[in-house]
């Protein structure tokens, strides 16, 4: 299916126009769904995270692990209202959170710390990735603000392929070094910068995109 082109002026597509296009496989529009609802799950996540939690789990934490589902299983979501889309978010949310909790639980009673595996830092530590992507050229984060840059980088990592956001996530995240990376992938060092250049161009396109749609929408 024909991916849907950023916002021109005029009315944008409704929530379930989007819902039945992310369904039938557009990429860009599940992007354009998660980023809508972000802020909402953000608060949802952020009043039920536990205290005991707060040290070693951000919010941001579960978000990428709800995104990275959301990616993964769309095809298979029905909807039955206008809300149902993100009630389906927010119960992959409260999972993932569960999760989080339990994991943090065996871990403290076994005496480590940890966050949950996987998962990508939270927002302050997507900001060198965001000047990274930017280079010398124009931020992304110029059209839209800062933060709904930041959230936009946690949406289009989930979207990435498998290989592709974990090369990013050791080399450029982790600091591993080339070599380490390829090792751990299973690669050779020029396939892991391969992997490394195809995701940054990936991560910039889906920022772009997100900047035309949040000022189309402000």
């Amino acid at each position: 299916m024909a991916e849907q082109d950023p916002p021109q002026g005029g009315e944008l597509p409704s929530e379930a126009a989007l819902v039945t296009a992310a369904i039938a496989g557009d990429h860009v529009a599940l992007e354009r769904l998660l980023l809508s609802h972000y802020d909402s799950l953000a608060r949802r996540i952020g009043a039920k995270l536990p205290a005991r939690l707060q040290a070693t789990q951000a919010v941001e934490d579960i978000l990428q692990q709800t995104f990275l589902e959301a990616f993964r299983d769309v095809r298979n979501f029905q909807p039955r209202s206008d809300a149902s889309f993100g009630d389906w978010l927010a119960r992959i949310a409260e999972h993932r959170l569960l999760d989080a909790i339990k994991h943090h639980d065996r871990r403290k009673r076994g005496g480590g710390w940890g966050r949950i595996e996987g998962a990508a830092p939270d927002d302050s530590g997507l900001v060198p990735l965001l000047d990274w992507l930017a280079g010398d050229e124009t931020p992304p984060s110029r059209a839209a603000a800062r933060d709904e840059a930041l959230q936009a980088l946690q949406i289009a990592l989930a979207g990435l392929e498998h290989d592709q956001r974990e090369a990013i996530r050791m080399r450029l995240l982790e600091g591993m070094s080339l070599e380490d990376v390829a090792a751990a992938l299973g690669k050779t060092p020029d396939a892991v910068r391969g992997l490394v250049h195809r995701g940054k161009q990936k991560l910039r396109d889906a920022m772009g995109r997100a900047s035309q749609w949040l000022s189309a929408r402000s």
